[in-house]
């Protein structure tokens, strides 16, 4: 059973018997199905089913040549309508099920990100006609989260001239890791001045008000993170089956763009745009094949 259920509102699901007239929705009345050749006598399904405004659940098995079906794994989603220009992304493929993990060297986050691709039948296609290695830059970013903080957003200069920093610093971190010795020394010593200044702050200021935003990897999955990211739109849904209320939250954290479902039980605050968003998310994403 997946433990990001209660994000989108399964929170009373404790056991796989109580999935199982959940799973018979799905595949009774997708809203989405899409049928993949693996091999001459197998193909890859996947069935997905809404069960609020864009978010639901998937189901991903094989159909045989007589049309019998076999799910292998099924996982919740929430989809995003914010489109993301990255570097070239690669895909590997998991190696216990027939799911895949992007991978994208994002400049801007200064780590690679490692994201979890939700269509994977349409991937899957993809080999099938001969594009395995096909050039990948566009993605929809989603995530699921089942605890978050909102906390207020931080005084910003009006004369702030952050974006021409990052590009800065995006082209200077490019440069870094094709072995550039100038660019290297001059990140080294723009950490040692931010580590200072924050040293220095952090006395009399609480870190919050310090660091605006930051994206970094949580745990031992690779495709978890913890965000404090701003939020730049905000609605609220329920789950048809459940009607639990969930939050759907459109975050801006880094120059990344990502929609989040979280449960209205689970987030202490109100989430509103200009406030920001703290808490550990499963990182999707939709790629654009």
């Amino acid at each position: 059973m997946h433990s990001f259920l209660p994000a989108i509102g399964f929170t009373n699901i404790k056991n796989r018997q109580q999935l199982e007239p959940i799973y018979k929705q799905v595949l009774q009345s997708p809203d989405k199905k899409i049928i993949s050749t693996m091999s001459s006598d197998t193909c890859l399904v996947q069935f997905s089913k809404n069960f609020g405004d864009d978010f639901g659940i998937s189901l991903v098995g094989e159909m045989s040549d007589n049309g019998f079906i076999s799910i292998e794994y099924s996982f919740p989603y929430v989809r995003s309508k914010l489109l993301t220009e990255n570097e070239n992304i690669y895909v590997e493929k998991y190696t216990d099920k027939t799911a895949y993990a992007g991978v994208s060297n994002d400049y801007s986050l200064g780590m690679t990100l490692i994201f979890y691709i939700t269509n994977v039948a349409e991937y899957e296609q993809s080999k099938w006609i001969n594009k395995p290695n096909k050039y990948i830059s566009k993605t929809y970013f989603s995530g699921l989260s089942v605890n978050g903080t909102v906390i207020l957003d931080v005084t910003k200069n009006l004369e702030d001239k952050s974006t021409f920093s990052n590009i800065k610093r995006n082209k200077l971190i490019e440069a870094a890791k094709k072995g550039d010795p100038t660019a290297i020394e001059s990140l080294t010593l723009e950490d040692m001045d931010t580590y200072n200044m924050i040293g220095k702050r952090t006395r009399k200021e609480d870190v919050l008000s310090i660091v605006e935003s930051s994206f970094m990897p949580v745990g031992i999955e690779t495709d978890h993170y913890a965000v404090i990211g701003n939020i730049i739109a905000c609605k609220e849904a329920n789950n048809t089956y459940t009607n639990e209320s969930i939050y759907i939250l459109d975050i801006e954290c880094n120059d990344l763009l990502f929609t989040i479902a979280i449960n209205k039980n689970h987030i202490l605050g109100e989430p509103a745009p200009g406030r920001r968003f703290k808490g550990d998310i499963w990182l999707q994403g939709r790629v654009v094949i």
